[in-house]
């Protein structure tokens, strides 16, 4: 196991800087050219000092174009360090402009190829949200590539300062060495206990996360107002956060009582080495500027020490979040199949499909076997969790069969690619989304080919009867939602567009997942008629836990438990009395 985690490790350090080379080339030469110029800068100056000293005390007509040469270098030596300050500000500055077209980019592309049902597992969506954090909040790769550079820079002046004083007297160098080891153990390990304690956080920072937006959206807003309930979320929040805060709080103190038995040690050691030092001196075994050379070089000796154990803590904690990002990567993807989709003729066909969310004990489509043929208006109805939604995700492809075929003419929907396959299907899911774009765009966008046809926009909102909306707004270029200042709409109007949406898309199949849930049944019935109108020629699925437009279905299918336990007309299914004719009965009594 801890094979693998150093395998893991050099795999994707070598993934980070290859993105880093790819994407950021001048911030990984702009660090790169500092790092060098400050190692050596830090490293010379001692030198410089012992030299000038030297000089000093026999200054002469010869030796004086020494001293100057040695005091303009030190000079640079001093003042190189905050120019090389400006450069690594500088690529900082273009790694931020450039991280989106790396990290975010690369997560984006990755993200479309995830599989759908995977985010019905809440670990999934923690790793989502880690590797988010790890790019967009903490930077982790440029962060990461600085700390080599600083640990690689450090380290080589921290030998060659060892080599430096020892070049004075071999009785500097143990107490230069021995110093440097507390502060990079306990520095290691405080992060790693850092670093288990932030994993394990991973689900409660999401919580947190979700309930501080519960505080900004105006929907909940408005209900925890009306309701009474703000300050049950705001218990909710600041418990979470308290244990959060108490866990790292427990781990810091932990790390500073380490740091103090670390500073003591470091500090003994650095004492013993000016004392040594002086003692020589006393001995005249090395000169005065030999000393003041080794009182500078103990002393940047001693802050690289501090900066090489601070930079390998930062570079584990970096990479820790590297490991965060790139475990993202491994999350499971769909698998594209081979075969170019040809629209279908006859009919679409399920076969024993059985489907189950991650973490459930029980299937949520159990066997199901059904036929929906080219042209026919197929209703799903049923009571709520039986599985109607579930069936049209996997109806489309969007969830994978835990088992038996989804079939399309004999293709099998594993066996397709999905772009062609995609473009033969128009949704309404369920949950469809508030765009905060024109209205023009919330229609449109589900086919972006035909934005500029204003023919077709027309017979589409003819259809959905949305004509007096659309004037009552000012026109299908008016900005929507309140959030950029647009005109909000309600709850049966958002529903409205939501369809128009799927209509306006050329396709064979539409689907529509309870698409009239916040319309009352007279205007559903109104415009579910026009829909099937319109669409004659065209495969549609309607699925809906409202029976009153089954009149009009070709086909209906009742499902319960998962299974279709019914499938007929209107008519064979009132007379064979079973669960349709239930439901008819009871929704029957509230009209």
């Amino acid at each position: 196991m801890e094979q693998r985690q150093k395998f893991k490790m050099i795999r994707y350090i070598g993934y980070c800087f290859r993105d880093i080379l790819r994407f950021t080339p001048l911030m990984f030469l702009g660090k790169l050219a500092v790092s060098l110029v400050e190692g050596v800068l830090a490293v010379w100056q001692p030198i410089l000092i012992a030299d000038i000293c030297e000089l000093a005390a026999d200054l002469n007509g010869i030796n004086r174009i020494d001293f100057n040469r040695n005091i303009f270098f030190l000079c640079l030596c001093i003042g190189l360090p905050a120019l090389s300050s400006i450069i690594t500000r500088g690529t900082t500055i273009y790694n931020d402009c450039k991280k989106e077209s790396c990290y975010g980019w690369n997560m984006f592309e990755h993200a479309q190829k995830v599989r759908l049902e995977a985010l019905e597992d809440s670990q999934i969506l923690d790793t989502f949200q880690k590797a988010d954090a790890a790019y967009s909040d903490e930077m982790a790769g440029s962060k990461m590539l600085s700390n080599v550079f600083m640990i690689t820079e450090a380290t080589l002046i921290c030998i060659s300062t060892v080599f430096v004083v020892g070049r004075f007297s071999v009785w500097l160098i143990p107490g230069a060495v021995v110093g440097c080891i507390p502060h990079l153990v306990v520095t290691l390990l405080s992060e790693k206990r850092r670093a288990t304690v932030y994993r394990t956080q991973s689900g409660i920072r999401r919580r947190m996360q979700y309930l501080w937006v519960q505080f900004c959206k105006k929907e909940s807003v408005k209900e925890m107002r009306s309701m009474g309930f703000g300050r049950y979320l705001k218990k909710l929040w600041v418990e979470a956060n308290v244990k959060t805060m108490r866990d790292m709080q427990e781990v810091e103190l932990r790390a500073l009582k380490l740091s103090s038995l670390d500073a003591i040690i470091k500090n003994a050691c650095y004492a013993a080495n000016i004392a040594i030092a002086l003692f020589l001196m006393l001995q005249e075994k090395i000169a005065v500027g030999q000393f003041a050379a080794c009182l500078s070089a103990f002393a940047i000796l001693q802050s690289e020490l501090m900066r090489l154990g601070n930079k390998i803590g930062d570079f584990a904690n970096s990479y820790h979040f590297v490991e965060e990002y790139y475990d993202f990567f491994q999350t499971e993807t769909e698998t594209d199949g081979e075969k170019e989709y040809q629209p279908f003729e006859k009919e679409i066909q399920l076969r024993d499909v059985h489907f189950r969310y991650c973490g459930s004990e029980k299937d949520a489509l159990n066997g199901v076997n059904l036929n929906i043929n080219k042209g026919e208006h197929v209703v799903i109805v049923g009571v709520n969790g039986s599985g109607k939604t579930t069936l049209s995700k996997v109806l489309t492809g969007s969830y994978r069969a835990s088992s038996g075929t989804v079939c399309y003419d004999g293709q099998n929907v594993d066996d397709l690619r999905k772009n062609s396959f995609y473009r033969d299907i128009s949704l309404v899911p369920q949950d469809f989304v508030h765009y905060n774009f024109t209205l023009r765009e919330n229609i449109s966008i589900s086919d972006l080919k035909y934005m500029g046809d204003e023919k077709r926009l027309e017979n589409v909102v003819d259809t959905m009867d949305i004509k007096e909306l659309v004037q009552s707004i000012g026109g299908l270029d008016i900005q929507l939602g309140r959030e950029f200042g647009g005109r909000e709409l309600s709850g049966g109007e958002w529903q409205k567009v939501a369809i128009a949406r799927g209509l306006f898309r050329d396709s064979k199949l539409i689907i529509l997942d309870e698409p009239t849930s916040a319309l009352d049944p007279l205007m559903e019935y109104d415009i579910l008629t026009k829909f099937l109108g319109l669409i004659q020629g065209k495969t549609s699925v309607i699925i809906s836990h409202r029976v009153g437009i089954c009149r009009s279905a070709d086909k209906i299918v009742v499902m319960k438990e998962g299974r279709v336990v019914e499938c007929g007309t209107h008519e064979q299914l009132q007379q064979a009395g079973g669960e349709y004719s239930r439901i008819w009965q009871e929704q029957a009594k509230w009209y």
